[in-house]
């Protein structure tokens, strides 16, 4: 005879209540202990998450959301994941994320207002615990994203400085330093004639990389010249036409060239290429995969570490959500670039 229910024993679910009891401690510090709190020490953070490995442990969510009024989701709003910079970012933060117990939602701006405003209050709408955001290229106010720590759930901008809005957290690459670094290079080649191709000039967070590459030409004595310097707004035809205007002089022509981004550079090795124009050295920000792979790759990429771009901004989001940080105590983390030699 098949058993029935009857016979069948009823396995409860371990709580932290039973695994408290087990250890002789309080709930609160197995709670704390299995969330890695910093006030936790490492033997005692050890024993507990040891206990629940072996105990199977799985938190209750449901119980979780209730009592504290949380929904466990964290809210990510991001140009373009077509854009490695993103891709290779966002890994860390999915990865802490659900260590912590958290679920992630992902939606792309595609460089929109409109649009991040509409993702925006989807997320607002769910409830997010918070919310890091790399914002669209048109954003110049920011009640959209206001609204979240108004009720209680913090905002972390990352890699795109929202500089009209002073009063935020924020973590960025430090495209000042690795233009720099990038320009300096160039001269102590022995170039004088160093060419920038920038991003949207208008656009508030492309300022740092221009500024970077003057300084670095005034702290070596090697003068500014506005003929250098153009910009495009990442349409590939708006790129030919910078390059044009940057070697439309055939007397002044660039010998070396810092690119914004490496697409970028790429439509405009193409084009010099194309136009059987003399080698130039190039530098563009992105440190792409593929470029080991290229025969006459660039003289070397600014390596902007979105890893730990990614990571430090979700380390800050959940420090502010756990209270470690006050949301009024507004945070800045610069994270430095690389130049990496091809």
């Amino acid at each position: 005879m098949p058993p029935t229910t009857e016979n069948i024993p009823i396995i409860k679910p371990v709580t932290l209540k039973f695994m408290a009891a087990k250890l002789k401690m309080s709930i609160s510090t197995v709670s704390k202990a299995l969330h890695n709190y910093p006030t936790i020490n490492e033997y005692t953070r050890k024993r507990v998450q040891e206990m629940a490995r072996e105990l199977q442990y799985v938190p209750n969510q449901s119980a979780i959301s209730l009592q504290g009024r949380k929904s466990r989701i964290i809210g990510i709003i991001l140009p373009h994941l077509g854009d490695h910079f993103f891709t290779r970012s966002i890994y860390g933060i999915e990865q802490m994320a659900r260590e912590q117990g958290y679920n992630v939602i992902i939606s792309q701006s595609y460089d929109d207002l409109e649009k991040e405003i509409e993702l925006a209050d989807m997320l607002f709408k769910s409830r997010v615990d918070g919310l890091i955001v790399a914002i669209s290229k048109n954003t110049e106010h920011f009640k959209h994203l206001d609204q979240f720590e108004q009720i209680g759930a913090p905002v972390v901008y990352y890699t795109r400085n929202p500089s009209f809005n002073l009063n935020c957290h924020k973590v960025l690459g430090n495209t000042f330093q690795g233009c720099y670094e990038a320009t300096r290079f160039l001269i102590n080649r022995g170039h004088h004639h160093i060419a920038y191709l920038g991003g949207p000039k208008m656009i508030n967070f492309t300022h740092d990389r221009f500024n970077g590459y003057i300084n670095a030409l005034k702290d070596h004595h090697v003068p500014f010249e506005a003929g250098l310097v153009a910009y495009t707004d990442f349409n590939q035809e708006n790129t030919v036409r910078a390059i044009q205007h940057l070697f439309s002089n055939p007397a002044h022509q660039p010998t070396a060239l810092v690119a914004f981004k490496e697409p970028i550079l790429f439509d405009a090795i193409k084009y010099l290429r194309h136009i059987h124009h003399p080698e130039v050295e190039c530098i563009g920000f992105g440190n792409s995969p593929f470029i080991r792979y290229l025969e006459n790759p660039p003289l070397a990429s600014v390596e902007e570490n979105p890893e730990d771009v990614g990571k430090k901004a979700i380390q800050l989001l959940l420090k502010l959500m756990n209270k470690e940080i006050r949301m009024a105590d507004y945070q800045k983390i610069m994270i430095d670039c690389e130049l990496v030699i091809h």
